[in-house]
C-alpha cells in the first residue's frame, strides 16, 4: 500500500463515505424504514429528550343548525418523549484512502461490515422494544411455523383495536418467511398476485399487511425456541434520530440524511500511531413503543 501521510489524509472526503454508508444502510435496514421516523436535525447529545406528537382518534359530532362545535383534543394522542440514548459507533483504519475513495468495491470493503454492526444495533433495539412493551398482544406457539390463520388472527386484533388499516407491516424470520412462501393454500396468490413471487420469494401483501423479512428476528432461548415475528402498525412504534455535530476540532466530519430521515456521521483523523486514517461512524437515536395495542407478537 502507499505510504500514508498527513497529505494524504487531507484528501478524505467525509461526504463520499458518508453518502455510501447510507446507501448501505438503506438497502438492509428493514423495521427502521416501516415505524414512525422523527429526525431532529439540529445538532443533538446523547440524552436528549424529543417531544414527537402522536396521531389520536376524534369522535364525530352532529351538526344541530345555530349550535356551535365544540374542538376536541384527540384521544389517545398527544406528545411522545424520546430520549436520544443510544449512540451506536464502529471506528476503523484505513491505510489508503485515496485508493479506497476510488474504487467502490474497495470502499464497501470497510464499509459494509461497519454498516451493518449499526443496521444490527438499530434493528435489535426496534424489535427488543416492541416484544417487551406492556400490552402487546400475541399469537402462536414456540416452535411452529407461522401459517395464513396466525396471520389473520392477527389482523383481528388489529382490527379489534381500532387500529388504522393502512400502514401495517408484518416482519418475519427467514424461516417463517420460507414457510409462508411454501404454504400450499398460498402458492397460487403469490403467483397470481406477482408472477416473480414464488421465483424471487418475495410475498407482498397479504390480509391487509406488507410482509417484509428480517435475518433479525429475535429468538428467544427455550424448548424450543421461540421466534418473535411482528404484526404493527407504523405508528406503533417511534424512532428518533439525532444529528450529530461535525464542527469537532482536528477531525474531517460530514452528516447526510436520507430521504427518510436517518442521519449518519462520518469523522476521520490521521493516527499518528497506527500509520492510518482513523474513520468513525456513528448513529444517535432513541426507541419507544407509543401505542402497543398497535402491535401483536406472532410466534412461532
Amino acid at each position: 500500500m502507499a505510504n500514508i501521510t498527513t497529505t494524504v489524509a487531507s484528501a478524505f472526503i467525509p461526504e463520499i463515505w458518508a453518502r455510501r454508508a447510507l446507501e448501505l444502510l438503506q438497502a438492509n435496514i428493514v423495521m427502521a424504514r416501516l415505524v414512525r421516523r422523527h429526525t431532529d436535525f439540529e445538532p443533538g447529545f446523547r440524552g436528549k429528550t424529543l417531544n414527537i406528537p402522536i396521531p389520536g382518534t376524534f369522535t364525530a359530532q352532529d351538526k344541530a343548525a345555530d349550535t356551535p362545535i365544540s374542538p376536541q383534543a384527540p384521544t389517545g394522542g398527544g406528545l411522545a418523549s424520546v430520549t436520544l440514548n443510544r449512540h451506536k459507533a464502529v471506528d476503523f483504519l484505513v491505510e489508503d484512502v485515496a485508493r479506497a475513495q476510488a474504487a467502490v468495491e474497495l470502499l464497501d470493503t470497510y464499509l459494509e461490515p461497519a454498516v451493518m454492526a449499526l443496521v444490527q444495533a438499530i434493528e435489535s433495539d426496534l424489535f427488543s422494544a416492541a416484544t417487551s412493551a406492556t400490552g402487546v398482544a400475541s399469537v402462536g406457539t414456540a416452535g411452529t411455523d407461522v401459517t395464513p390463520d396466525l396471520i389473520r388472527q392477527a389482523r383481528k386484533i388489529l382490527n379489534d383495536n381500532k387500529i388504522p388499516l393502512t400502514n401495517r407491516f408484518l416482519v418475519l424470520s427467514p424461516k417463517d418467511e420460507m414457510a409462508l412462501v411454501a404454504d400450499s393454500s398460498l402458492a397460487t396468490y403469490f403467483a397470481n398476485a406477482d408472477p416473480n413471487a414464488v421465483r424471487e420469494g418475495r410475498l407482498g401483501r397479504l390480509y391487509g399487511f406488507d410482509l417484509f423479512m428480517s435475518q433479525l428476528v429475535p429468538v428467544a432461548a427455550g424448548t424450543p425456541p421461540e421466534t418473535r415475528n411482528l404484526a404493527f402498525h407504523r405508528d406503533a412504534i417511534v424512532i428518533a434520530f439525532g444529528a450529530l455535530p461535525t464542527d469537532v476540532p482536528g477531525v474531517k466530519a460530514a452528516t447526510l440524511n436520507d430521504p427518510s430521515g436517518i442521519p449518519i456521521r462520518v469523522m476521520a483523523a490521521y493516527d499518528v500511531s497506527h500509520r492510518g486514517v482513523r474513520i468513525g461512524i456513528d448513529v444517535l437515536y432513541g426507541v419507544a413503543v407509543v401505542r402497543p395495542q398497535g402491535i401483536v407478537l406472532v410466534k412461532a
